[in-house]
């Protein structure tokens, strides 16, 4: 009977949804990119100016043709040089990410340590709630500082830890007497208020 329950309760804690839940954040980047551009390069449109000065001189033996000349080298040689630049662009990037939540039920938050600590296999969301319970980084993944972070969460436990004794309070005439959790005592309180004649009436955990 006690290993039907154990398995049970593996099966019940396997099977639990997560309590965190999935979001898409999106970020944006500037990239570097290459772009090759026309001109730009002083020294080849200069020399392009030079050489088409001296071959419109010597066409035209004139000053007006070199500057004509000149002027169409120029522009040659604005028009062949390419030179490379970096540019930059915004590149926006969107995932699915797991935004974790606190384990609030202590009592399954204690089997799931003790379940991964044992090497057994608990799903990456559950892991991540765990491990954000508990303070150490969620990547759900169970690693050494996870491990540790457990065995000093479970330490940490009351060991053996009792529920609360029942209050029992006398009433006499609607009216509270007395409250003890020595049921004995009050009792024995009971008792002899029957003895004098009085009646009196023993409630748990009176509201």
């Amino acid at each position: 009977m006690k290993i039907l329950a154990t398995v049970m309760t593996s099966a019940l804690i396997a099977s639990q949804a997560f309590a965190g839940s999935y979001e898409v954040r999106c970020e944006t980047t500037s990239v570097p990119y290459q772009e090759t551009i026309k001109g730009g390069e002083p020294d080849k449109v200069i020399g392009g100016a030079l050489i088409g000065g001296v071959i419109g001189k010597a066409v035209t033996d004139e000053n007006a043709g070199a500057a004509v000349g000149a002027i169409i080298g120029g522009a040659v040689g604005h028009e062949n040089s390419r030179t490379t630049v970096t540019r930059y662009k915004n590149v926006e990037t969107c995932r699915n990410v797991f935004i974790p939540e606190r384990v609030t039920d202590t009592k399954t938050l204690e089997q799931v340590l003790l379940d991964l600590n044992d090497g057994q296999s608990v799903g990456k969301e559950l892991i991540m709630d765990v491990q954000y319970t508990i303070g150490v980084a969620y990547d759900g993944k169970w690693g050494p500082m996870s491990r540790r972070a457990a065995e000093e969460y479970l330490a940490n436990l009351e060991p053996n830890a009792q529920p609360e004794a029942p209050l029992y309070s006398l009433v006499v005439n609607d009216v509270v007497i007395v409250s003890s959790a020595d049921a004995n005592s009050i009792d024995q309180i009971k008792n002899a208020l029957f003895e004098a004649g009085v009646d009196s009436r023993i409630f748990v955990d009176l509201q």
